[in-house]
Order: C-alpha cells, then structure tokens, then sequence
C-alpha cells in the first residue's frame, strides 16, 4: 500500500515563500543568518508554506501558513512553542507578544466529498449495515464537535453511486456531523436504482462537486482545500464513463485537493484504485475491516487539514515597514517562512485569542 499523504502540497495560486537555504548571500553572510534563526546544525528541513498574511489594528499580525516534511506529509498538532517570530533578524519575546495559533474558520475551510458505492453488491450483501457504521466513524472521526472552537474548519458533503448516470446526493457540503450521521442513518438498501456501477463517472463527478465548493469559498473570500473519498467493493460494470477519463481527471485534479481511495472485497482492482487514490489507497479485504479502513483514511484527512495554521501576535513595532521571519520546529526539523509587514497604523492595545490553548491547537 502506497502511505497516504505523502503528496508535494503546491497550490499554485497562493504566495509560496519558503526560506530554506540563503541565496545570494556570501557565506559570511549566510553563516551570520542561519545562526540567527538557529539552523546552522540542522539536517532535516520543513517546508513552511505562508498562504496568507493580514495585519489589523492596534497592532495584531496573523500568519495563515502550511507545514509539512522534505517529504511533503503534513505536519499537524504543533503549539505556539514550535514557532519562534523574528522581526528584522531580531527575536521577538513569545510571552510580550502573546503569540497563539487562533481557530481559523472565518478565513480558511478544508472540504471532503465522501462518494460511497450503493451497487447492488453492497445493498444485496450483508456489507451495507458494516458500510454505515464505517462512514459514520469516518465522520465522527474527521469533523469537529460544534462545541469545539475549531468547528467550521473541516466540512463535509456525502455522495452515492450506483449504475446510474448521476452521483446522488445524500447530504449537502455542512460542518454539523449530526446532520452527516442523520443522512447515512437514512440509507436504506431500497436507495439505489441501479444495481451497476458507474466507477469512473463517480470519480469524475466528485472531483467537479469539490472543484465546485472550492470555488464558491474563494468567492466569498475565504482561502480552501478539500479532499475526495472514494469507497468501492467492486470495479465499473457501467462503462458510461471511459476510465482513461477517469484518470485524466484525477491526473489533473487541482494541487490544493487530496484523493484517496478505499476498496473492499477481493473484486476489487487495485490498480485502478491505486491510480485513483493518487494520494492513498487503503483496501479491506474483509467486511470487518473496514471500519479501521475508513478510520485510517479518516485520520490523514485530520492530519493534512490541521496542517493549516493560523499564527496571531502582538507586534511590538509603531511604523515603518519590517522583515517578519517565522521559525517553525516540530522536534527534529526546521522550516523558515519570510514576508514584510507595514506598523505604521499600530499603536497600543493589541490582544490575541486564547481559546485553542485548553484544545491544544492541532489534531
């Protein structure tokens, strides 16, 4: 099995300012900085991704930035202590600064369109009471409770396929997971129509329902991501669709969208599902297996969407326009981020939210 999530993350239209080694500089001058930012010994590097940059009155400064190994894995659950600020080379005291990773809802959304297979093999089976106890774990497991200050961030909407045409909609893109786990109550093995299966119009379809909702959130100016799940216990009988158009569009799926893959039984074709799940393929080979399965896949989706930070601090400049250098830590490795930032509008006062410090601020 191929280790999900090991994708390069580039989202092509987002600024991209990843401070790993000094160009141009002498080697006097390089040996002076990585001193500064402390990484003249380090041998492992992270790559830190800065996505977006706002400053606001009196003088908060917030950082919207991704991380993620030399291997491109998401690196999720790091605390305020993982981050050291830096303006103009200097280092910028934590506790004066009251730096702290805030809930980033209201500008950043990670959508998952889950696509379960209701073929007659699934319905006619004794798979499809195992099949909703698995989605109603991977739900559980992805989302977060209303009552945690991070809800909003990850949502999630449910389609299903059969040998029609169409993918059908179970529940519409939401946060709430009650709303989810109510919709895969409801499905019952008189759903489907069709006792086909239409693979590869599914996978073509799903990648347009998340291109879709990524859309509409830039629209509305917020910066998003998303991700499409696929489950299958069988191959495309259907033929409505040609799969080398299937793996066209996998091929040419946007860079800020993950697809994984998820087969059940042993009718399955892993390779196909494989070259589906570009970014993960799990198989079970037993209907007890697969709500591990779902759990696994569940869990990359958690750690790739709480790769996402948003940093906030008080700065403690009044004018002018500053060099902002992030170092980013998680134990073994080190990542620099860099940007500029203008204070002339900052003044006294500034005071950032605590509320992720009693969740831990990561997974």
């Amino acid at each position: 099995m191929r280790h999900p999530g090991t994708r390069c993350y580039r989202p092509a239209a987002w600024v991209l300012l990843l401070l790993v080694a000094l160009a141009g500089c002498d080697a006097n001058d390089e040996a002076a900085r990585c001193e500064i930012f402390q990484t003249c010994d380090v041998t492992a590097t992270l790559n830190v991704a800065l996505i977006e940059h706002q400053t606001r009155p009196p003088a908060n400064v917030s950082l919207l930035f991704k991380v993620d190994t030399e291997d491109g894995a998401p690196v999720p659950g790091l605390q305020p202590a993982n981050f050291d600020i830096f303006e103009n080379e200097q280092l910028v005291s934590r506790f004066e600064s009251r730096q702290s990773i805030v809930p980033k809802a209201g500008q950043f959304r990670f959508t998952v369109a889950l696509l379960l297979d209701l073929s007659g093999s699934i319905v006619a089976s004794e798979s499809l009471e195992p099949l909703k106890a698995a989605a109603r774990s991977f739900v559980e497991a992805t989302l977060f409770a209303r009552d945690d200050p991070r809800y909003g961030e990850i949502e999630m909407g449910i389609w299903w396929f059969d040998g029609q045409a169409e993918l059908v909609p179970l529940v519409g893109v939401t946060s709430d997971p009650d709303l989810l786990l109510a919709g895969i109550e409801d499905i019952t093995a008189d759903l489907p129509k069709d006792n086909s299966t239409n693979l590869y119009g599914a996978v073509v379809q799903g990648i347009d329902q998340i291109d879709q909702r990524l859309e509409v959130l830039v629209r509305e100016q917020i910066i998003a991501a998303g991700t499409v799940v696929l489950f299958t216990d069988g191959t495309d009988q259907a033929s409505r669709v040609p799969r080398s158009e299937a793996m066209t569009a996998v091929r040419r799926a946007r860079p800020d969208v993950s697809i994984y893959a998820i087969g059940l039984g042993g009718e399955i074709d892993e390779a196909t599902l494989t070259e589906i799940g570009r970014d993960g393929f799990v198989a079970a080979s037993r209907i007890d297996d697969l709500l591990p399965r779902f759990q696994e896949i569940a869990g990359f989706i958690r750690d790739e969407a709480n790769s996402y930070y948003l940093l906030e601090y008080c700065s403690p400049k009044r004018s002018g326009e500053h060099e902002l250098t992030v170092r980013v830590t998680d134990g073994t490795a080190v990542g620099l981020l860099a940007t500029r930032f203008e204070a002339n509008e900052f003044t006294a006062g500034c005071t950032v939210s605590q509320v992720l410090a009693k969740v831990g601020g990561g997974r």
